[in-house]
Formats: structure tokens, sequence, C-alpha cells
């Protein structure tokens, strides 16, 4: 009886300095949001890119024949800084053909974001981010005009990272 009554009594005094802590505001249960910058996207990430792409000379022709399917598998290095490169292996409409770029992005502090890529001749790209899992993961989609286009991003962990 004494045994569960230490018991209790050490439950009780535990709950109390729980409660009495997490009135405090020198400590919180809950830690503030994850604020995002530019330094989140460093290193190399692989991506997956899937949609469609619009064809025709006119961008209000949204007939689904005008659009023809894209695939990519995407290497992206980014710098931390707000540079980033990277090649990929872009398959359109069934034709595969290697790019390379350049370009940069910005993130926002609820890590959101944006990229503009500079793919030279096959043009300039621009997606919307969702950073996740603090920079593990990058969800996008395409910007463009007649470009429907989404994908996602993952961290490459290289030597132990």
């Amino acid at each position: 009886m004494k045994t569960n009554l230490k018991r209790a009594a050490m439950v009780l005094l535990v709950i109390a300095g729980l409660a009495a802590l997490t009135g405090s505001k020198a400590f919180k249960l809950h830690a503030n949001p994850q604020v995002c910058t530019t330094a989140i996207l460093h290193g190399g990430y692989g991506a997956g890119t899937t949609g469609l792409i619009n064809t025709s000379g006119d961008p209000n022709d949204i007939r689904i024949k005008t659009f023809v399917p894209f695939a990519e598998a995407v290497y992206f290095l980014f710098d931390g800084h707000g540079n980033l490169s990277g090649s990929s292996t872009a398959d359109f409409g069934g034709s595969a053909f290697p790019v390379t770029f350049t370009g940069t992005y910005a993130v926002n502090g609820n890590c959101t974001g944006s990229l503009t890529v500079d793919a030279g001749a096959s043009g300039i790209v621009h997606r919307d981010l969702v950073i996740v899992d603090a920079g593990k993961e990058v969800e996008f989609v395409s910007t463009d005009s007649g470009v429907v286009i989404a994908g996602y991003m993952k961290k490459q962990r290289v030597d132990g990272e």
C-alpha cells in the first residue's frame, strides 16, 4: 500500500512539475515552425518530372490533341545561395534528348519558393516549389503557360549524409 501511495505521489509531482514548466514562457513543448531560407536547398537532388506540353502556337488552344506527353529524369545541384545547375534526360513525345541548365531559386520563410532555369535551346523554365522534410524533399509544379508538369525532388545522400 505504501508503494502505491509513493507511486501516486511521484506521478502527481511529475504532472505538477510539467504543468509549471509548460506555463512558463521559458519552456515550450512545441518547437517554433521552421523558417526556411535559400540555404535549406544545398547539394544534389534527384528529380522525376511528368506532364504534358501544349505544342500549339496559340496559347488559348487547349484541346487535348495539342498536348504532347513529357517525362524527365533530372539532377539538380543547389549551392545554398540561390543558384543552381544540373542536367537531365528529357522525353518529349517519345523522343529522348539530354538537357543541361543553370538557374536561380528563391525560398520563402514558409518553405515555399520558386526557380527559374535557362535550358538553352529547350527554353526558360519556371517552377513553384514546396520544400518538405527539412529540405530532404521538394514538390514542384510548372508555372509556364501551356505546360502541365509536376514532380518531386529528393536530396541525394552522399558519403553518409
